[in-house]
């Protein structure tokens, strides 16, 4: 199993720009003035606890809220969750095939840049099977295919590992710091997990109750997880969530 590898430095182009964000649901204040730039080849970790406004905010750069008059966000980015959502009446190559939604190409075409996305995930003698034979980790790796059939500026990560097993979940990061590297594209990554944002974010920002309460760089080279100071950043994340850790 190789090294986790460490991705290009982010560039000076911003990828996506919030400014002063504010959302609510009703009578609840979900966003209270949220300002963040993502820069391309930049991964951008967010984390808080649940019901901080976390997944509103990737949705709202996602397009899915509107509110576009406070987001930028270069070209169409591309979106991938914790369930990997796959249409189930299709093989993978065609789940594929359909993150080529803006594209109109020949199906020769689109088909040919789909295996080129599976190979890239390293699921080449997967392309005809059908999403229920996928083990966890194997559809995921499918639905981030899927993702980056469309060469977005910016992917949008919503707990995407969550629900894999400890050495898959490990695997799946891996693939991502490779893909990005190679592509070069920003990333936001929702996690819970303080550990993996640090394993894989240059900066972890942290959402409290709608706002960004710190932005905290991780200039740390890979891998990361027997460094001293990643202990240590860890540990300074768990103490702002309020974690309580056994003596």
């Amino acid at each position: 199993m190789t090294n986790l590898i460490t991705p290009l430095r982010p560039s000076t182009t911003t990828v996506a720009r919030v400014d002063t964000l504010h959302k609510s649901f009703g009578p609840k204040k979900v966003l209270a003035g949220i300002d963040l730039h993502i820069r391309r080849g930049e991964i951008v970790a967010l984390i808080g606890r649940s019901g901080s406004g976390k997944s509103t905010l990737l949705q709202i750069l996602a397009g899915l809220h509107g509110d576009s008059a406070h987001v930028h966000v270069a070209g169409h980015p591309a979106v991938a969750f914790q369930e990997p959502r796959l249409f189930p009446w299709l093989t993978v190559l065609d789940n594929v095939v359909a993150g080529l939604t803006r594209v109109s190409l020949p199906l020769a075409e689109k088909q040919a840049r789909a295996r080129e996305l599976l190979a890239e995930v390293h699921l080449s003698d997967a392309a005809e099977r059908w999403p229920h034979t996928l083990s966890g980790g194997q559809a995921q790796r499918a639905a981030l295919a899927r993702a980056l059939i469309s060469e977005p500026h910016l992917l949008l990560l919503d707990e995407p590992f969550g629900a894999l097993d400890a050495l898959t979940r490990l695997d799946a990061q891996r693939l991502l710091l490779e893909t990005a590297t190679q592509r070069d594209f920003g990333v936001l990554l929702v996690t819970h997990d303080v550990s993996e944002a640090v394993t894989l974010a240059d900066r972890v920002i942290l959402l409290d109750d709608g706002h960004l309460t710190h932005d905290i760089p991780v200039d740390l080279p890979r891998p990361r997880l027997t460094d001293e100071r990643f202990i240590a950043l860890t540990t300074h994340l768990l103490d702002l969530l309020g974690v309580t850790r056994p003596a």
